[in-house]
């Protein structure tokens, strides 16, 4: 089975990809997610109204944001969720409100069962009669008419803002991995861009995580940047995953 992570292509036995997956998602980490390194494209205005709802300066106290899966959405629950100093929800996992939280941030509202959708619904009730929670902040990946929820909490969502993540188009991706290397003084070539782009996992949190390693490698080589430098580092990278996968099972 030919197997495509993170980065790029190996051979590995059908029974092992899904552990293999996991151990290419731990190699290549992304930078914490913060709002400041969130690449904003066309989401300057939700962007905005999220660190208005952080200073207590939004319209709203209530914000949904939604898009297709690697648009973003948890990079920025989890931006915002550090600044406030709380913890992001599964919404497949059983949710419980308590009303002394100070904000609450759910993410994949869409999984919510119908125990959590209740707590959420008296989230929001307990918000708007004694403001607290103070904040909401929820993801999924549908607007509201296509979310499977209780028509009361739907309503309740709908009176906050409900804002769509843009994707990042594959310019956009371009001059945002252009940027990130001249920030860190390395030069990228349109061919090595455009390598990345078409082997790796598109979302720009595994891009940027590709190019650290990328730029890592580089220092350690003592060699630019190059197409033939990353195939290099691929190999190196697999070799290495594989070797930590057998430790593991052993």
């Amino acid at each position: 089975m030919l197997f495509k992570g993170i980065i790029g292509s190996c051979s590995i036995p059908p029974a092992l990809a899904m552990p293999m997956q996991q151990l290419l998602l731990d190699v290549f980490t992304p930078p914490r997610p913060t709002l400041s390194n969130f690449l904003i494209g066309q989401n300057g205005q939700l962007v905005h109204e999220l660190r208005e709802l952080i200073n207590l300066k939004g319209t709203s106290p209530f914000i949904y944001i939604y898009g297709p899966s690697g648009c973003g959405k948890s990079h920025l629950l989890r931006g915002v969720a550090s600044q406030l100093g709380v913890n992001v929800f599964a919404g497949s996992n059983r949710f419980v409100f308590r009303p002394d939280e100070q904000a609450l941030i759910i993410d994949n509202i869409d999984r919510l069962t119908p125990y959590s959708q209740v707590q959420l619904f008296n989230a929001f009730n307990s918000s708007m009669a004694e403001r607290k929670p103070g904040k909401i902040v929820l993801a999924g990946e549908h607007p509201t008419t296509e979310l499977k929820l209780r028509d009361d909490l739907r309503t309740r969502i709908e009176a906050g803002l409900c804002l769509r993540v843009q994707p990042l188009s594959d310019q956009e991706k371009h001059e945002a991995l252009q940027a990130m290397a001249r920030s860190r003084g390395l030069q990228l070539s349109e061919e090595v861009i455009e390598y990345a782009l078409r082997y790796f996992q598109r979302d720009m949190g595994s891009l940027m995580a590709v190019m650290d390693g990328l730029d890592r490698f580089s220092l350690e080589q003592q060699k630019p940047v190059s197409v033939n430098l990353l195939r290099h580092w691929m190999k190196r990278r697999e070799s290495l995953v594989i070797r930590e996968y057998e430790t593991r099972t052993v």
